[in-house]
């Protein structure tokens, strides 16, 4: 006994290749027989079932058993009939779904048969399934169906059993009773069924009939004695038996007639259906020569563009590389003259001031790097032209990088990291030696740079073939995905803004391509966080020299190999920009001309950079200084400077990414950020503008320039902060003129009853009821003043302890505003009490309460609702207004925006209202319609907002520029 599969529930795509679409076709046909064609394309179209119709009427095709699920259900349920899969299911047993078999299967098989070959050919059709018989008789089968994918549903199972009645009915026998011993679908390992039917009868009956009735009419006359009854019975019995034969032998025939003529119809219609079939394959294979002749077309047309698309790319690439080979000769000769100054000035540094010597420094050791930048780029550009020419000379490598080794100790000592050379003497190779001296400066370079512990070994060795020299470090290692581009031109394998070492990319694409000029090569393994190796190979012999790369033009003059080489080593200064592993430079601050002056905070990685910018600032501001993102994020919410000048591509945290905390933070939120990057284009500008910088400027810059743009930022801020307290002056103001307004009444009357009782008093004059009655008007009127001072108090009041919302106090400061016609509705449902500064919120209370008085005039409808969530308090207010324009609604909470009138408001209310809920940790948003109304929604948290980790990156807030006043 076969054990069944472990079923599998998980889903496949339509178009996954496991039933024969003819195992569907009864299905289908029966839908398509009883309800009609254009209902079977409706459900279609309205189920969106992912295969098209006409994909299901190509038998060869085949389907997945998730989408035959989905679209048995979609029938089932359209039909509406709970038998549609049973009586669908015996449909199987027609011409048109079996097609000319139905017609051999009459003829020549019986019921046995055809049950036998049908659930033994079934795999074919299924192959996720199959049957295995356990019994077969004449009347009766029973087999188990197994399968890998279980069965969502019992529509499979009705469809089956349904195909296993139908069977006898070929023969025009009774449907046969199938009975279901087990379900998988139920839990059960398979499904079994038990199938019983009516057998055939038995052919030859007539000629025993025949005999029969002549045996009884030879008794009959036998005893009426018209023959002897031995006789009589023997010889009307054997015509009987001949009689009953020829009607047996008849019938026979007749249906052997009639089967084969069913079955030349079959073949028939099985031909018709071919001959349909091989028009279609005919029509197809014209369609797609033609398709294919008219893709030749495209493709040679797209050839023809696809080679002067190369030409013209050629011809650029050429004119590239000659362009920078005339720049790069260009550039270095008045680099020339520089280096030459800056040398004589170098020997004359004892006479020079001190704040002076250090710019020396600075100016010669940028220029070195400079040059070398250059001399890079010269190089490539003549290897890509082809106009790079080697001077093969025969040289010892150990010997040679015995050499070039010992400079690189000091930059060695100062990172605290081992440098060694391994080896011994090897066979001399020809190759050009300027070029192997800048392969090696290359490759030692990087190995020190990236390498903060352990050390850099480098090892000689060679084979019958190559010489070999591996240089090995401790580093950080490269990325899997990073090395097959780490040979690439302008390719580096960190290019994020946090990326910690600098570079141009040019330096291993120099020395790969300079190895294989000299039938050499290079290759890197590497492991993350562990170091990598870099092997280089290059060959014995003088086979390799190649006579038309030989350069045959000999030296006017010798070359300075101090100068040629100059800039290829990393900074060996204590704050070069590149010395690793020791400890990072402290930032220093400055004070500047004096302690009322503006403090500046530079952010920048570079020390040279950031003590020249300091050196720079410190002759009109206090400067701070922070050494990447994240110590200027820290700085910046300790010590509030009031501008900061940053970088932008830094270690630890970008530029942009500090940009973003900061903006994040109610306490930085409206400082002004000046970014200093070497990116020029127009995106860059454009996605540091929109993280909310407020001012860009490109290295290099005048100093001038940057003096003048921060200039300009601190008095735009000190602007903004002016118009900030002429806001919080109007609403004193009108908070003033409301209670002026409001306490007059009561005040009147208190004078009105206070006179009477003077005059009672002076003329000794006693009336009990009229100096009541006064006293009564004087307690009324104190109440009334008490409880407007009250309220003027918890207006203003500043406290942290849990207030509940209610905004009555405010609508008591600007009752005296409200229009007689004006209706207001509150609705308070908002019981909890809410952490947070009561005076604040009551500003932003009072500035979208007068916003909303102002928008619907001397008429209208003022609604004010508080409610609660598990977190949050809501308070909205609403009015039916005349509306904001669209085109405004981006802008309303922007500074200085107003939809007033020019004079009637400084622009800053709604700003002022958005910092306030911010820094409570809240939000707020307002939506409108213009003609019926606005309405704003502020949310506050019911418990306090939590700290922030310390050093940890804050999230991009949904409001990234909140609040800013710079």
């Amino acid at each position: 006994m076969t054990v069944p599969a472990e079923p599998d529930s998980a889903p496949s795509a339509p178009d996954t290749p496991e039933l024969s679409v003819r195992m569907l076709r009864s299905v289908m046909l029966y839908y398509e027989r009883t309800y009609g064609r254009d209902r079977l394309v409706r459900v279609w179209q309205r189920e969106s079932l992912p295969l098209p119709l006409s994909y299901m009427e190509t038998l060869t095709n085949f389907v997945s058993v998730g989408f035959t699920e989905r679209l048995f259900d979609a029938l089932d349920k359209d039909s509406g009939d709970p038998d549609f899969m049973t009586k669908a299911g015996r449909s199987i047993a027609s011409p048109e779904a079996v097609g000319f078999l139905y017609y051999m299967m009459r003829a020549l098989a019986t019921p046995r048969s055809v049950y036998e070959r049908a659930l033994e050919l079934d795999h074919t059709y299924n192959r996720v399934g199959g049957f295995h018989i356990d019994t077969l008789t004449d009347s009766r089968v029973q087999v188990r169906y197994v399968s890998r994918i279980r069965e969502r549903d019992r529509n499979f199972c009705r469809a089956r059993q349904g195909n296993l009645s139908a069977f006898p009915a070929i023969w025009n026998l009774p449907l046969a009773e199938v009975k279901e011993l087990r379900c998988q679908v139920d839990g059960a390992d398979c499904c079994e069924y038990d199938i019983r039917w009516q057998a055939l009868p038995p052919l030859a009956w007539r000629y025993i009939v025949g005999g029969m009735a002549g045996m009884v009419a030879g008794l009959l006359s036998g005893t009426l004695n018209l023959a002897p009854p031995v006789f009589a019975v023997t010889s009307m019995g054997m015509v009987g038996v001949a009689a009953g034969a020829w009607l047996d032998t008849r019938a026979a025939l007749l249906r052997k007639d009639e089967k084969l003529s069913e079955q030349h119809q079959g073949l028939q219609t099985s031909l018709e259906d071919l001959q349909r079939r091989n028009e279609e394959i005919f029509a197809a294979n014209k369609a797609l020569e033609d398709r294919v002749a008219e893709r030749t077309q495209e493709l040679s047309e797209a050839n023809t563009k696809l080679e002067a698309s190369l030409a013209r790319q050629q011809e650029l690439d050429r004119l590239k590389s000659e362009f920078f080979d005339n720049v790069s000769h260009e550039l270095r000769t008045p680099l020339t003259l520089i280096l030459l100054t800056l040398e004589a000035l170098a020997k004359q540094m004892e006479t020079l001031p001190s704040d002076v010597a250090p710019l020396v420094t600075n100016m010669e050791r940028s220029a070195q790097r400079l040059l070398r930048l250059i001399n890079n780029l010269l190089d490539l550009a003549q290897l890509e032209s082809g106009k790079a020419r080697l001077r093969y000379q025969p040289l010892e490598l150990f010997g040679f990088l015995s050499t070039v080794v010992p400079p690189f100790h000091t930059m060695a000592e100062k990172q605290g990291v081992t440098l060694r050379l391994e080896g011994a003497s090897v066979t001399p190779v020809h190759v050009d030696h300027e070029r192997m001296d800048i392969v090696f400066q290359n490759l030692l370079g990087n190995a020190l740079k990236f390498t903060q512990k352990g050390g850099v070994m480098v090892r000689v060795h060679e084979d019958a073939a190559e010489v070999h020299v591996e240089v090995e470090d401790s580093g950080q290692g490269i990325a899997a995905q990073d090395i097959p581009v780490i040979f690439d031109r302008f390719s580096q394998a960190d290019n994020s803004g946090t990326r910690r070492f600098g570079g141009s990319g040019i330096g291993l694409a120099l020395v790969k391509e300079t190895l294989e000029l000299h039938a050499g090569g290079i290759s890197v393994t590497s492991e993350l966080g562990k170091g990598s190796t870099f092997h280089v190979r290059l060959p014995k012999g003088t086979a390799h020299i190649r006579e038309d790369l030989r350069e045959r033009r000999q030296a006017v003059m010798p070359v300075r190999r101090e100068r040629r080489i100059s800039g290829a080593f990393p900074s060996l200064e204590p704050t070069g920009p590149t010395v690793l592993g020791a400890a990072p430079p402290q930032a220093r601050d400055h004070a500047g001309p004096g302690p009322e002056s503006p403090r500046i905070m530079v952010v920048e990685d570079d020390p040279e950079i950031r003590a020249f910018l300091a050196r720079l600032l410190a002759q009109h501001y206090r400067v701070l200084e922070a050494i990447n993102g994240e110590d200027g994020r820290q700085r910046a919410l300790h010590e509030r400077p009031d501008l900061i000048l940053s970088d932008v591509m830094m270690p630890v945290m970008s530029g942009l990414q500090m940009l973003v905390a900061l903006r994040n933070e109610p306490q930085t939120v409206d400082i002004p950020v000046i970014l200093l990057t070497a990116r020029h284009e127009v995106t860059a500008k454009v996605e540091g503008l929109g993280v909310g910088a407020n001012d860009y400027l490109g290295k290099p810059f005048s100093p001038n320039e940057l003096l003048a743009r921060i200039e300009t930022q601190l008095r735009l801020r000190e602007a903004a902060v002016r118009a900030a307290e002429n806001e919080r002056l109007a609403a004193v103001g009108l908070l003033t003129s409301g209670f002026a307004h409001e306490v007059r009444n009561p005040l009147n009357g208190l004078m009105n009853a206070l006179l009477p009782l003077k005059d009672m008093l002076s003329a000794g004059v006693s009336d009990p009821e009229l100096s009541k009655a006064m006293l009564d008007v004087v307690e009324e009127c104190g109440q009334r003043i008490r409880h407007l001072a009250e309220s003027l108090l918890s207006f203003t009041r500043t406290s942290e302890t849990p207030v509940v919302l209610s905004l009555d106090s405010t609508l008591s400061v600007l009752a005296w505003k409200v229009p007689p016609d004006v209706k207001v509705e509150r609705a308070y449902h908002c019981n909890e009490p809410v952490r947070g500064n009561p005076g604040a919120l009551n500003q932003v209370w009072l500035n979208l309460l007068d916003n909303a008085l102002r928008a619907v005039g001397d008429t209208g409808r003022v609604r004010i609702a508080t409610a609660s969530t598990a977190d949050e308090a809501i308070v909205t207010i609403g009015d039916d207004g005349v509306g904001i324009r669209p085109e405004d609604m981006e802008r309303l909470f922007q500074p200085f925006f107003s939809t007033r009138a020019a004079g009637e408001g400084t622009g800053l209310g709604l700003a002022l209202s958005r910092r306030i809920i911010i820094q409570h940790g809240g939000h707020i948003s307002l939506t409108s319609v213009p003609g019926e109304g606005t309405q704003v929604e502020v949310r506050l948290p019911l418990r306090p907002v939590a700290p922030r980790v310390p050093g940890a990156a804050p999230e991009l807030a949904s409001e990234p520029r909140i609040g800013r006043l710079g």
